[in-house]
């Protein structure tokens, strides 16, 4: 395999639950909680694989043979890895996948109703989106919307591309139709340009999140999370009330409400202070636009949230929140020596952690192809 660099910089990959189409598992009755490992896994040692769930199979796509080392600034990969599986953590059964007709880099997906949509760009840099029927077996290229900076997100049976800042780009937002393979926009949101920008599906409803464009140095005050609810069928938008949090995501969404379990909070600094400290988490119920704080928050940055059949996981360890009780709790460091740049996929209300390299003082890599499950308490 190639011996390239990557230009990837992220630790982890963020993994949310709701980018499948169907509702997920928590897992088989009696599963014990902690970690356990789903040995047998077909794909060779690697890191920075794109995972997918689709509520009940993981799937593991691509990735490199040789990362950047932590905090160098490399090229990117010229030969990508092809090669995808997919395990079902119940089970523990893998199976090979086919190929993807292109190998890319700095993948991005969602899977909507029975299809993996998968958006990299190739070795020769050409922006690229894949469709992979998961019953069939089958890769084919899509169209994709002339713009960059978009984010793939899951709405029901819509694949919908969010811009991520309209600071130096503004333009619309897109929602691909699966049926036609056609691309349309979005109408206009009522929040104005913005940055920090994602959306989170609640079920029934898309919610869009932004900051507020400011001067930066000499704004006035944070620029707090904003918000606006987009009805699919009736095709209009509505207007939240703002937030007093500074974080646009990853969401959780359950029982009604969205959950944003980003831990600490800001005041502005020695200079342009705030007046005081503005956390980046917090709770929306979009039916009402009622923000609310995460309930007693740990200390820390990085929080995670599980719910009865989701999640979302920002890290391999650290606080996690059951949506359920509002209890805090921790994720155990893995069984094994750390790595980076391993792929973390919520798997249903699970986490599941797949290969990554670990950097002995020599600075060559050691990959690893393990696999591990780990179960939430309750």
């Amino acid at each position: 395999m190639t011996r390239a660099r990557t230009a990837f910089a992220l630790a982890a990959v963020l993994a949310v639950a709701s980018c499948s189409a169907q509702p997920s598992p928590a897992g088989p009755p009696g599963a014990a909680a902690g970690w356990r490992e789903l040995a047998g896994s077909p794909l060779s040692p690697r890191a920075m694989a794109l995972g997918l769930w689709t509520g009940r199979e993981a799937l593991l796509i691509g990735g490199v043979d040789e990362p950047c080392p932590p905090g160098a600034d490399c090229a990117g990969d010229p030969s990508p890895l092809l090669a995808a599986a997919a395990v079902d953590p119940d089970t523990g059964r893998w199976r090979v996948l086919a190929e993807p007709p292109v190998a890319l880099r700095w993948m991005q997906g969602a899977v909507v109703g029975g299809t993996g949509y998968v958006q990299g760009r190739t070795a020769g840099d050409e922006d690229t989106l894949l469709a992979y029927d998961i019953a069939a077996d089958r890769w084919e290229r899509a169209p994709l919307p002339a713009a960059d900076g978009l984010t793939l997100v899951a709405a029901g049976d819509l694949l919908v591309a969010v811009r991520g800042s309209e600071e130096t780009t503004p333009g619309p937002d897109y929602v691909y139709r699966p049926s036609s393979r056609q691309w349309s926009e979005l109408p206009a949101d009522p929040l104005g340009a913005g940055f920090d920008r994602t959306m989170a599906w609640t079920g029934s409803e898309l919610v869009l999140f932004d900051h507020r464009l400011v001067p930066n140095p000499g704004a006035d005050g944070p620029s707090v999370t904003r918000a606006a609810v987009f009805d699919p069928h009736r095709g209009t938008w509505r207007r939240l009330p703002d937030s007093q949090q500074l974080s646009t995501g990853p969401w959780l969404a359950e029982g009604g409400k969205l959950i944003a379990p980003a831990l600490g909070g800001a005041d502005g600094g020695a200079v342009g202070n705030w007046g005081r400290t503005y956390p980046h988490g917090g709770v929306l119920d979009p039916a009402t636009g009622t923000w609310s704080a995460l309930p007693n928050p740990p200390g820390g940055w990085h929080g995670s949230a599980f719910g009865a059949t989701s999640a979302v996981y920002a890290e391999r360890t650290g606080p996690v929140l059951n949506a359920a009780t509002g209890q805090w709790s921790a994720i155990p460091p893995l069984p094994q020596d750390d790595v980076t740049d391993s792929t973390v996929v919520a798997a249903g209300n699970r986490l599941l952690v797949f290969g990554g390299a670990r950097w002995p003082k020599e600075g060559q890599a050691e990959l690893s192809a393990r696999t591990w499950l780990w179960t939430p308490q309750g």
